[in-house]
């Protein structure tokens, strides 16, 4: 009986190492670490921070600093930071690539290369939002599904608002910086269209075809006009020094 009774205490002693064991843990050696423990631990921790800081692209944008993974931009070649090219924007002093472009959008910049997709910020200019998409070489076909709509949507207002502007501008170079009355009827529009285009023509020839087609001809009936005159001019003087030797 004093026999099964140590072997019970002996098995109760071990059953916590044995489950300990079996989770994984191991407990806390009772010996006093080696001097060596802490170099070996300050040069593990070098060569992982090597590992690391190789593996990473730092990246400066205008004073905004971030960080990505360089397997992750290696996977669109196509793109500034998945290509050779970055290495131009590469500074030495630093140890980071400097992009003089908008940290702000540069996050979606950055979203990009690690989802494949490019959501649009509706808050954002579109013109400016293109501009990086331009400058980093990223596809506006690129962009995610659930944005795209909105995305072409807004393209497309903005083409429309260029375009009108331009027509404004143009209009106003027309008529020297006098509003044009659009409540006119046709009649007033159509004659103030015409005047307008002839204007233009006789300030700006080179505007088009037909306008440098009536500049030269009306040089070259100016220019008849004036030999005509030369030559008759000549004629009459001829005839009057013709007439006054006579009567001498």
């Amino acid at each position: 009986m004093a026999l099964l009774s140590d072997n019970m205490t002996s098995m109760l002693t071990w059953l916590p190492l044995v489950r300990a064991a079996a989770v994984g843990w191991v407990p806390l050696s009772t010996n006093p670490i080696p001097l060596s423990a802490p170099v070996a631990a300050a040069e593990r921790r070098a060569t992982l921070s090597g590992v690391g800081t190789a593996a990473r692209l730092r990246l400066n944008i205008s004073g905004h600093r971030f960080e990505a993974w360089r397997c992750a931009v290696d996977r669109f070649p196509d793109t500034l930071l998945g290509s050779d090219e970055k290495e131009f924007f590469f500074d030495t002093d630093s140890g980071e690539y400097f992009f003089d472009r908008d940290p702000d959008l540069f996050r979606y910049i950055l979203a990009f290369y690690r989802t494949g997709k490019v959501h649009y910020p509706r808050h954002e200019c579109i013109a400016a939002f293109d501009a990086e998409l331009q400058f980093f070489g990223i596809m506006p076909e690129r962009v995610a599904d659930c944005c795209y709509e909105e995305y072409r949507d807004r393209q497309s207002e903005h083409a429309e608002k260029i375009e009108a502007e331009d027509r404004e501008r143009a209009d106003a170079e027309l008529t020297g910086g006098q509003d044009v009355d659009h409540h006119a009827g046709p009649a007033a529009v159509v004659s103030t269209s015409i005047r307008e285009r002839m204007w233009h023509a006789f300030e700006n020839p080179h505007a088009n075809v037909p306008a440098l087609v009536f500049y030269y001809v009306t040089g070259f009936f100016i220019a008849i006009s004036v030999l005509a005159n030369i030559v008759e001019s000549s004629y009459e003087g001829r005839h009057l020094l013709s007439s006054a030797k006579f009567f001498l």
